[in-house]
C-alpha cells in the first residue's frame, strides 16, 4: 500500500532500492551517504528487505563486489560520495564495458583538498567518461522514483548500462520533503525481475556475451548504448507517469520558457531556488526561463539543439570546475560543443556557483538571470566565465 510522508533524500533512496528488490548491497559508509546505507542495513536486519548486505573494507571493494554479483545475475545496488567515488574509480570503468546494469547513488559532496562535507558535482562529473548513465535529482521524491526507473532503463537489453542516481548531499540527502512511496505490487508490475541475456555464470546456465576483444568496438558499443538510452529514458518515464502520476520531462525540463529571450540552465537541488527566482522575475515582465538538466550522461545533445534557436542567450549554472579547460565548467563546455554547428544558436556563458557546497542564493540566481538577459540583448556576455561567488550581492533575499 502506498503512503506519503516527509522523508529525507537518503531514506527515499533506501526505499527506492528496497522497492526495486535489489538483492546484493555491497557498500562502505561515507558522509553524506552514510544514512542511505544505514537505512538499507536496518531494512535488511528487521526483515523488511530481502537482500545480502556485504560489509566491505572500502569503496574499491564495494564496486568489485557489485560487479561480481551483477555478473552472476543479481540486481545490485550501492552508493558513495566524494573521496569514496574517487577510490572506487578503477572498477567504475568495468560495468559499462561489461554491460552490467548496476544501480548506484552518488550523494554529491565536494572533493578534497579544500573539500567540505557539503556538495558540488565534482565527484560524479569526474566520472563522465566512464560510460555510466547519470541522472540528477532535485528532491527526495525524484530520488526514489529515479532509482526504480534507473533499473528499468539500465536493464533494458537495448542499453545494458549501469545507472548513477545523483543527488546533492545535505540539500537533498538530509532535507525532508513530501515523498510518496508507491505500493510494492505496483512497482513489481512496472519493474520485472532482472535477467541479463548476455551473462550468466551460474553452473546450470553458464553463458557469456561473445564479443570480440576489441577496445574500439567495445567502446563504440557503449557509446551507441548511451545514445539508445535517450529513447529508453523517455519511454520509461512516460510509462512511470501513466502508472504513478509523476513525470520529470525526460532528459531536460523547460520551465517558464514560453516567449523567453533567455534561459538559465541548472542541475540538482539549486533548481528549486531557480524556479522561485524565475517566477518572481516573470511577474515583473522579465522574459527569462529555466532549463533543468536532468540527464547529464547521455548528454541531451539533440534535445538542446532543437530548442537552441528559441533563445538568444543561455547562462549555465555550473556547480563544478574543469580547471584549465577551454570553456569553464563541465556543463557549459558540453553545451557549447552540442550547439557549435547550429546555425541559429544562443550566446553561452558559464557561471561558477555553489562550489564546495556553499548556498546558491536567490540573489545569485537573480544576478545570473539578469546577466543572461543582458547578453540576450547585447549579443554577448560581459564575461564568458563568471565566478559568481566572488561578487558581493548583498544579503540573501
Amino acid at each position: 500500500m502506498s503512503f506519503t510522508r516527509m522523508m529525507e533524500g537518503n531514506e527515499a533512496a533506501a526505499w527506492g532500492a528496497k522497492l526495486s528488490r535489489a538483492e546484493v548491497i555491497p557498500a562502505y559508509p561515507i558522509t553524506p551517504q552514510t544514512e542511505l546505507i544505514s537505512n538499507i542495513a536496518s531494512m535488511i536486519a528487521d526483515g523488511r528487505m530481502k537482500a545480502e548486505y556485504i560489509k566491505v573494507e572500502g569503496e574499491h571493494t564495494a564496486m568489485a563486489a557489485a560487479i561480481g554479483a551483477s555478473v552472476t545475475g543479481a540486481r545490485v545496488f550501492t552508493g558513495s560520495s566524494s573521496q569514496g567515488i574517487l577510490f572506487m574509480e578503477e572498477p567504475l570503468w568495468m560495468p559499462p564495458g561489461m554491460r552490467l546494469p548496476i544501480g548506484m547513488c552518488i550523494v554529491n559532496r565536494s572533493v578534497a583538498p579544500l573539500g567540505t562535507l557539503r556538495p558540488d558535482h565534482m565527484d560524479s562529473m569526474l566520472q563522465r567518461d566512464t560510460g555510466w548513465i547519470q541522472l540528477y535529482c532535485e528532491n527526495s521524491q525524484e530520488v526514489l522514483d529515479t532509482i526504480i526507473m534507473g533499473y528499468k532503463i539500465g536493464e533494458d537489453k537495448r542499453v545494458y548500462l549501469p545507472v548513477a542516481t545523483c543527488y546533492d548531499g545535505y540539500f537533498v540527502s538530509a532535507t525532508a520533503t513530501p515523498t510518496t512511496v508507491p505500493d510494492q505490487k505496483e512497482v513489481d508490475d512496472f519493474l520485472p525481475p532482472y535477467k541479463h541475456e548476455w551473462y550468466s555464470l551460474m553452473p546450470e546456465d553458464f553463458h557469456m556475451h561473445g564479443r570480440e576483444m576489441n577496445i574500439a568496438k567495445a567502446r563504440y558499443e557503449v557509446q551507441q548504448a548511451q545514445e539508445t538510452a535517450k529513447t529508453v529514458i523517455e519511454e520509461v518515464e512516460k510509462d512511470w507517469s501513466k502508472r504513478f502520476g509523476r513525470y520529470y520531462d525526460g532528459l531536460i525540463e523547460e520551465y517558464q520558457c514560453k516567449d523567453a529571450d533567455a534561459v538559465l540552465m541548472t542541475i540538482g537541488s539549486m533548481t528549486g531556488t531557480a524556479r522561485d527566482v524565475i517566477d518572481e522575475m516573470r511577474t515583473k515582465g522579465k522574459k527569462i526561463g529555466l532549463i533543468k538538466l536532468r540527464c547529464f550522461r547521455p548528454f541531451p545533445r539533440e534535445e538542446l539543439r532543437k530548442i537552441a534557436k528559441k533563445y538568444k542567450a543561455i547562462g549555465v549554472a555550473d556547480r563544478n570546475t574543469s580547471l584549465g579547460s577551454a570553456g569553464g565548467g563541465i556543463m557549459a563546455t558540453d553545451l557549447a560543443r552540442a550547439l557549435y554547428d547550429v546555425d541559429e544558436r544562443p550566446v553561452i556563458a558559464d557561471f561558477h556557483v555553489g562550489l564546495g557546497g556553499t548556498d546558491v542564493t536567490m540573489n545569485q540566481m537573480e544576478y545570473m538571470a539578469k546577466e543572461t538577459l543582458k547578453a540576450a540583448k547585447a549579443g554577448k556576455f560581459k564575461e564568458a566565465v563568471d565566478w559568481v561567488e566572488f561578487h558581493d550581492l548583498g544579503p540573501v533575499m
